[in-house]
């Protein structure tokens, strides 16, 4: 009984050696999104709150981490291929929930709809005129929005990423832009916006967690994951984060 004891002792801790010492490819939606996960104008360092997250676990070389760059729908593909290990993204927006698993939320993730002009006071997306346009990121879904575009009430017109979705927007190529408002804040302080006024709608188009999202086999990361996270919420290192990249 020991020497089970033993064995099952040793495992567990090659298991986790092998997890903290492997690399674990963290897919990233090109040309990821401010300011979660992006990359500097004038290199290749991935910066933003997820890599600030990260930092004292790679450094304490409990998590071995690489930011790999793919498409917004091969990325998780990927995951489900066991191509890659972890992406951000939110447990709502997964095509197969059920055949991952995802940290504790980060925050809670909110969507506006944007104009560069005020609202009406009495705006509800069930009156919206028909045929209107919003830009989009392409390949990401917008489940709240779903039977919108299926009635032609709003036009997709997608976008490689937030900042082009604002470019677009401001130059009329849309009638409206949807994105989060971490993105809208983060977008707007770079001096490509800085003669634009940007007015997002009184209600968000959806509220959801967003979490990193791993392969099932990972189980043992997550528990870091989980671990770290509630420790960065409880002494409010994660709100300090967040802040310096959004304000």
């Amino acid at each position: 009984m020991k020497l089970i004891k033993c064995l099952l002792g040793l495992i567990s801790f090659i298991s986790f050696f092998v997890t903290a010492n492997t690399p674990l490819l963290f897919i990233v939606s090109y040309p990821g999104s401010e300011p979660y996960l992006y990359q500097e104008p004038d290199n290749e360092l991935y910066v933003g709150i997820i890599p600030d997250i990260l930092e004292e676990l790679i450094n304490t070389k409990k998590l071995h981490v690489r930011f790999v760059s793919n498409s917004r729908k091969r990325s998780e593909e990927y995951l489900y291929q066991g191509k890659a290990d972890l992406m951000l993204i939110s447990e709502f927006w997964l095509r197969q929930p059920d055949k991952l698993i995802w940290s504790v939320p980060i925050h809670q993730h909110r969507s506006f709809l944007y104009k560069n002009d005020k609202f009406p006071i009495n705006f509800l997306l069930d009156n919206i005129s028909k045929g209107t346009s919003v830009c989009t990121r392409k390949g990401f879904l917008y489940p709240n929005l779903d039977i919108h575009f299926a009635n032609k009430n709003l036009i997709r017109v997608d976008s490689t990423s937030q900042t082009t979705s604002l470019k677009m927007l401001f130059k009329k190529r849309c009638d409206l832009a949807i994105m989060s408002e971490y993105n809208a804040l983060t977008i707007m302080k770079s001096s490509n916006f800085k003669d634009n006024k940007l007015y997002k709608s009184v209600a968000p188009t959806s509220v959801v967690p967003l979490n990193i999202v791993l392969r099932p086999e990972l189980i043992h990361t997550k528990e870091v994951l989980d671990n770290h996270l509630k420790k960065l919420i409880a002494n409010g290192e994660l709100d300090r984060i967040i802040k310096k990249y959004i304000y």
